[in-house]
């Protein structure tokens, strides 16, 4: 695996995490203007305000499933050993310098 590739699967994993993040905000979002939007029209807010919670809640969940998910492939990336990286630039060097 080259650098190159360790480097690009490494932003690859940084750009999943702050679509995550962007994702998780527009939810939430979305929620709030729905919640508010079924208090005004409801005559049992308290009532409401309990489904928006639980609603609220499971989303909040569901965005940080997405953010573990794309925390956890990050962490691979940058687990890959310093000795593995190190081959591969001395691959890479041998390869641009052999040709």
């Amino acid at each position: 695996m080259s650098i190159a590739s360790i480097l690009l699967e490494e932003k690859k994993a940084m750009m999943y995490v702050e679509e995550a993040r962007k994702r998780a905000q527009e939810i939430i979002q979305r929620a709030r203007a729905e919640a508010e939007r079924i208090l005004r029209g409801s005559s049992d807010a308290e009532a409401m305000r309990m489904e928006l919670r639980r609603y609220e809640e499971s989303l909040k969940e569901e965005a940080e499933r997405i953010l573990s998910e794309y925390r956890a492939r990050a962490e691979r990336i940058r687990a890959i050993p310093e000795e593995l990286i190190e081959k591969a630039a001395d691959l890479v060097v041998r390869e641009v310098l052999g040709s």
